[in-house]
């Protein structure tokens, strides 16, 4: 649950981007987002996949860039 507290000397434009802030930091928009449409297990399975694929690939290239840097 995001709660902000709103002073007097807030205007209310200030206050609604702090809650956005909030809500974004807290994940609350990607739950929203993840909870839109069902997903089947075969593909959130999939998605988990090439997401760590990913990772994999960036840590791979982040060693050869210190490798090389070294030399």
């Amino acid at each position: 649950m995001v709660t902000i507290k709103i002073d007097d000397y807030n205007s209310f434009s200030q206050a609604l981007k702090r809650f956005k802030i909030k809500c974004q930091q807290s994940g609350l928009n990607s739950e929203i987002k993840r909870h839109r449409e069902y997903e089947k297990p075969t593909e959130r399975k999939r998605r988990k996949r090439l997401k760590a694929i990913r990772r994999q690939k960036r840590n791979m290239l982040k060693l050869q860039s210190q490798r090389m840097r070294s030399y």
